[in-house]
């Protein structure tokens, strides 16, 4: 193919070139495109959420048709692949803590002493302070959790169980 002293030199350089335009672009692209896809499933579960607005609460529910509050985010979850514990309880001690303020779509947040000693109710993080979750006197509902007093006054905590 080269008939000179620097054919392999030549070669071996469009090698390393082809090598690195190959895999350099792409090393760079994957961080973005996992970040960005990392972005999807968070809003996607919280899109999900939103779509059961209106749905009435009934205690011990699992839905689609009623839930109550941890029967609500384990269904929400479970349509994106996450298998999350049943109750508000064991939820809160599973997936990674977040620090209050550092919450993100998708997040559990955590409130105690709602109809019970200890956790008691959760919601889905929707962004703006607000959470998506099964209310007993509205159903599912959208609640900002830091200005509703009844809530921002039992704040337990936050989980994060999406990557």
């Amino acid at each position: 193919m080269f008939k000179t002293k620097r054919g392999p030199k030549v070669l071996a350089s469009l090698l390393l070139a082809a090598v690195v335009i190959t895999f350099a672009p792409f090393n760079l692209l994957t961080d973005q495109a996992e970040a960005a896809t990392r972005f999807s499933n968070r809003y996607s579960v919280v899109t999900t959420a939103r779509k059961y607005i209106g749905r009435p609460y009934v205690f011990g529910a699992n839905g689609p048709k009623s839930f109550d509050c941890s029967g609500f985010t384990r269904y929400v979850y479970r349509l994106h692949g996450y298998y999350i514990p049943r109750t508000a309880a064991s939820q809160s001690r599973a997936g990674t803590a977040v620090a209050k303020g550092q919450w993100r779509y998708g997040d559990l947040i955590f409130f105690r002493n709602t109809y019970k000693a200890g956790i008691s109710h959760v919601g889905i993080y929707a962004g703006n302070n607000r959470i998506v979750h099964a209310w007993p006197r509205t159903g599912v509902t959208v609640h900002n959790f830091t200005t509703y007093k009844y809530l921002s006054s039992r704040y337990a905590g936050a989980r994060r169980i999406l990557k």
